[in-house]
């Protein structure tokens, strides 16, 4: 059964998170898509990657404009939903960089929030946030999902783990910078060989500032690492189709996984 995937590209205007519902919802319709089984959003499309703003928009989960906008985007679409991520506070915790996931009738069956906090040159989102403390595999009616946004993907470890539990595909949603465009792509590739999955990732495009570019660069890899559908970093969305059976055919043929030792003794001389 092929999957119908739709992955949300686009240049957030920053903080103001009305504006980029607006486009969101424009960019989707433009898309001439009336339904869907899975879409997904990219990080923190909603106010833009600043660390710096993020004690004055981040939004309680019980009023948020967020998740009030990607429950009826559920609906309308039809449409299991990845939300990226927005900065949330959830009752007496600190504030995290959360993926909000929905099902079709726009019911919450889990948060994700971000593992690996981003840190370099001081922008650090550690100084403004706090650190997720579970991997979240998302049961939807398409299959298990493995989250992850942004800097997750440089640590294997996560997708391992992800994969040994048994999840049918893999999602990263990001704001990276274009400047590392190239290990982006050459880490997702790379996430989907070692684990032979399909690798879906959202990253924001355009700029936050005038030192600061996104990468765009949002794809569709399969289970062998090829890259099946992919935008540049133009404002856009994705159609793409993917099949699981496929998926699962060339891991019985190709047995990596079955034969990775989960242990290993380290002889040292």
């Amino acid at each position: 059964m092929d999957i119908k995937v739709l992955v949300v590209q686009l240049e957030t205007i920053s903080g103001d998170i009305e504006v980029n519902i607006r486009k969101v919802k424009k960019l989707l319709e433009e898309s001439g898509n009336t339904s869907a089984d899975l879409i997904i959003m990219p990080e923190l499309w909603s106010i833009g990657w600043d660390c710096k703003k993020f004690d004055k928009f981040y939004e309680n989960i019980e009023n948020s404009k967020v998740f009030n906008f990607l429950q009826n985007l559920a609906i309308k679409y039809n449409s299991n939903i990845i939300g990226g991520s927005t900065i949330l506070k959830k009752n007496n915790e600190g504030k995290r960089n959360t993926c909000l996931i929905l099902n079709r009738k726009g019911n919450l069956i889990s948060t994700y929030d971000k593992f690996h906090l981003f840190s370099l040159r001081g922008e650090s989102e550690g100084l403004y946030l706090e650190e997720g403390q579970t991997p979240v595999i998302a049961k939807l009616d398409i299959g298990r999902v493995g989250i992850s946004i942004c800097y997750d993907i440089r640590f294997p470890e996560l997708f391992r783990l992800y994969t040994f539990n048994n999840t049918d595909l893999i999602v990263n949603m990001a704001a990276w910078p274009l400047n590392y465009a190239d290990e982006y792509i050459t880490l997702a590739k790379a996430r989907a060989i070692e684990n032979q999955t399909f690798f879906i990732t959202s990253c924001l495009t355009g700029k936050i500032n005038d030192n600061f570019n996104f990468s765009g660069n949002s794809m569709v890899i399969n289970y062998q690492g090829k890259i099946i559908n992919k935008l540049n970093r133009e404002e856009k969305v994705l159609t793409s189709f993917i099949n699981l059976n496929e998926m699962k055919e060339y891991r019985e043929q190709m047995p990596i996984l079955k034969d990775t030792k989960k242990t290993y003794q380290i002889l040292e001389k």
